[in-house]
């Protein structure tokens, strides 16, 4: 259905609060930082003074609701309603009744700056914000019972909160598709994306998996947003009834018996068997397979990071692998800045080279694409994103890598790269054009 007028409504936020409110598995945790709650609090006690003024309702934003039949689902909204009853709670409780014992964690934090502000408030004041808040205070509620039209009219900024990214949508949409699968099976997918940190889940998506889509067929890849994820979105073997489609889906359901098979018989490891499972040129299967994909990708790229700047190549890296208490992550160096958007375009090549080819002819297509890439480093002055997307479509002077290796059956294929590298000045990248130099040698 479309959202009618009946199901748009300006509503206090005591009546809100008190319907049976929904957090779906698909919302990011709670995030918001002690500043921004302690910013919501500060807007509303001055509402509350100027109350006796202008005695209107005072508007937070908007709340949008997935009707599912059974529950609410917040789609938008949970870290202002969140944040908002951690604030009536403190300031509906006696003092001395709440312990200041909060946890190191976004939510833990906000509750010890909003205990410690309201501590000070005097009982009366305390009192008359929390009536305020309760039955002056309004959020627009919207409510439909189609999901995809909650998330069409999403509102794309939270008040004083953060969007969800397109990979946050992606993650909506996979979850909802796993409706066979168990709690247990949904906690545990859920867990293992919020154990990624929200930046390298991005990367992922918007410098890596949508630009090697985009520059494979020889388009251009500006910037990934909403609009994009139908990119990702994969085929379901409920509703796809093309022969296309059931192509795909009958490969994806054999490719792990056919790997378990390799693996016994022609020592095929784990890292070839994820390579021929989700391969980048063909579409994924809805639900788990999606988050086992996406897992997957980042631990090639977080490998492909090492192996790809090995050696002496590790001066010229952008990225770096660092090991935290929970695993490793693919992190940024300013100090190597100006290599950023090369290193980028190195990294998206070689991860698009061993989807297709595995490990054939690895050190010539990592010296072959590393100069194809870096030339551009050496030739202009400065390179921007528009510089390397014009690298990587190519043109008939220069042939896009990617156009080359989507149509190729062997890894040879990167031997056809030219890398011209004659430099901006004399002085340009030295150490760069001597390395290229001695690798061509």
């Amino acid at each position: 259905m479309t959202i009618r007028e009946s199901g748009v409504s300006a509503v206090t936020v005591g009546k809100l609060l008190s319907e049976d409110l929904r957090i779906p598995h698909y919302q990011r945790p709670y995030s918001w930082e002690p500043t921004t709650a302690l910013q919501l609090l500060d807007d509303i006690e001055q509402a509350t003074k100027d109350r006796d003024q202008h005695d209107v309702p005072s508007v937070l934003g908007a709340v949008i609701l997935h009707d599912t039949g059974s529950s609410l689902d917040l789609i938008d909204g949970q870290q202002r309603l969140l944040t908002l009853r951690v604030i009536l709670n403190y300031l509906e409780t006696a003092y001395g009744s709440v312990r200041n014992d909060h946890a190191d964690n976004p939510i833990g934090r906000v509750r010890d700056a909003l205990y410690r502000h309201i501590d000070a408030l005097a009982m009366e004041r305390r009192g008359k914000i929390a009536w305020f808040i309760r039955e002056r205070c309004e959020m627009v509620r919207v409510v439909t019972d189609d999901i995809d039209e909650a998330f069409r009219v999403f509102d794309s900024q939270n008040y004083r909160g953060k969007p969800l990214a397109p990979h946050d949508l992606l993650k909506a949409y996979h979850l909802r598709e796993m409706i066979d699968e168990t709690a247990a099976m949904k906690a545990a997918v859920v867990e293992t994306w919020e154990s990624v940190k929200d930046a390298e889940l991005d990367r992922l998506f918007s410098t890596y998996l949508y630009r090697i889509l985009r520059w494979s067929r020889g388009k251009g890849a500006p910037r990934f947003d909403i609009h994009d994820i139908g990119m990702f979105k994969g085929i379901s073997p409920k509703s796809s009834r093309t022969p296309n489609a059931r192509y795909h889906i009958a490969a994806q359901v054999a490719m792990p018996m056919l790997n378990a098979w390799g693996a016994s018989t022609l020592g095929h490891e784990d890292r070839d068997a994820g390579r021929s499972r989700f391969q980048l040129d063909s579409p994924i299967l809805v639900g788990r397979p999606f988050f086992e994909m996406v897992a997957f990708m980042l631990s090639e790229l977080r490998r492909l990071a090492r192996e790809g700047f090995a050696d002496d190549r590790v001066k010229f890296a952008f990225h770096h692998v660092d090991a935290e208490e929970d695993g490793e992550v693919l992190t940024e160096r300013p100090s190597r800045s100006r290599y950023r958007y090369v290193s980028e375009l190195y990294l998206a090549a070689l991860l698009y080279y061993t989807n297709k080819f595995g490990d054939e002819e690895m050190m010539t297509a990592r010296d072959r694409l590393f100069a194809w890439v870096f030339s551009l480093r050496v030739e202009l002055l400065r390179v921007q994103y528009r510089s390397i997307d014009n690298r990587a479509r190519g043109d008939q002077s220069n042939p896009s890598a990617f156009a080359l290796m989507r149509e190729a059956g062997s890894g040879r294929v990167v031997r056809q790269l030219s890398a011209p590298t004659k430099p901006y000045n004399d002085a340009h990248e030295k150490e760069l054009v001597a390395f290229l130099n001695k690798s061509r040698a």
